[in-house]
């Protein structure tokens, strides 16, 4: 296995419970495999057949639901260290119920999912595996959580609070742009600026970049 793809296969949690002599072998085993995709190529239609997840190494990803009227929903955007697709792939009909899109230049470490459970870890790596559906759960809950505030500071206080929870402390770093921002908490790009230089200018939120903190 390629040394520069392992710190995000660490941060993915898959190989949390499996001793790191044995990455290469698991590596193998699984089918790993990066891949590249330019800006807005999609990786997986929505309703494709799926038997491989991705981690994502660089770049972002973001999973649309496609509506009959020709409209689409941001679901949740998948940035360095996260894994997607592997719901569809362990699913009965095997198929993405999103359609899975990179949304900047991106590279991708896929898996066989279902050659888990015939590898020689089936143990570790299914305990691993089982850790990242439980976290996209939270994920999930998270992202209901946010979308639940009417008030648009309110949804943009939640989500940075989750941020800065999962870091343990007050300060955090997005891995979206302004306009990706906007997209996942469903507002207006240009209220969304307004509204982070507001509260930047009141002293409750400081930011540089993509550097923010509560404070």
């Amino acid at each position: 296995m390629k040394n520069e793809y392992l710190e995000s296969v660490a941060m993915s949690g898959l190989f949390k419970y499996l001793d790191e002599k044995y990455f290469d072998q698991a590596w193998q085993e699984l089918n790993m495999a990066p891949h590249n995709y330019s800006d807005q190529q999609i990786i997986y239609g929505q309703d494709d057949t799926v038997n491989r997840a991705g981690i994502v190494y660089s770049g972002l990803v973001k999973g649309e639901r496609l509506h009959s009227e020709g409209t689409s929903s941001l679901a949740y955007y998948y940035a360095k260290g996260e894994v997607f697709a592997f719901e569809g792939a362990l699913s009965g009909k095997r198929t993405s119920p999103l359609q899975i899109t990179a949304d900047d230049d991106t590279c991708i470490i896929f898996f066989d999912v279902q050659k888990i459970f015939a590898s020689s870890f089936e143990r570790e790596l299914t305990k691993g595996l089982m850790e990242l559906l439980a976290n996209d759960d939270i994920k999930k809950l998270y992202r209901i959580e946010v979308l639940s505030k009417k008030g648009l500071r309110d949804r943009i206080m939640t989500h940075f609070e989750l941020m800065a929870s999962r870091n343990d402390g007050q300060s955090f770093t997005l891995h979206m742009s302004r306009e990706q921002l906007a997209k996942y908490l469903c507002v207006n790009r240009s209220a969304l600026s307004y509204e982070l230089n507001e509260m930047k200018r009141e002293g409750i939120i400081d930011f540089n970049k993509s550097n923010y903190s509560i404070l």
